[in-house]
């Protein structure tokens, strides 16, 4: 199948429950998908779901490093494995944080 030259819709908004992810696009289309294709918002909470970037046709989230554009979601394209794996071991083993008084000390 050959893919079109056309440039896709840009993100007009985005809309995230516990269970979906929803882009309204500016072509007047809304596309909602299973949050579960994408495990990297499925593990955040819903304060790092909320802190997003709109940049025309894909979405930023900076605190979780997750980018999703509305060509993915219109071809049904879930989180890469890789990215997903990366969410989970982050959820289950957070790195260790320092505590002030010893950043810098070894």
């Amino acid at each position: 199948m050959q893919r079109s030259n056309t440039p896709p819709p840009d993100v007009k908004a985005v809309r995230i429950t516990e269970k979906r992810l929803t882009f309204d696009l500016e072509d007047g289309r809304t596309i909602s998908v299973p949050l579960a294709c994408y495990p990297t918002l499925m593990l955040a909470t819903p304060r790092e779901r909320a802190h997003f970037e709109i940049c025309h046709s894909s979405v930023h989230w900076p605190k979780l490093d997750c980018d999703i554009s509305s060509d993915g979601l219109l071809r049904g394209a879930p989180e890469a494995r890789k990215y997903a794996e990366k969410a989970w071991r982050n959820r289950c083993h957070p790195a260790p944080r320092l505590i002030p008084e010893m950043a810098g000390k070894a």
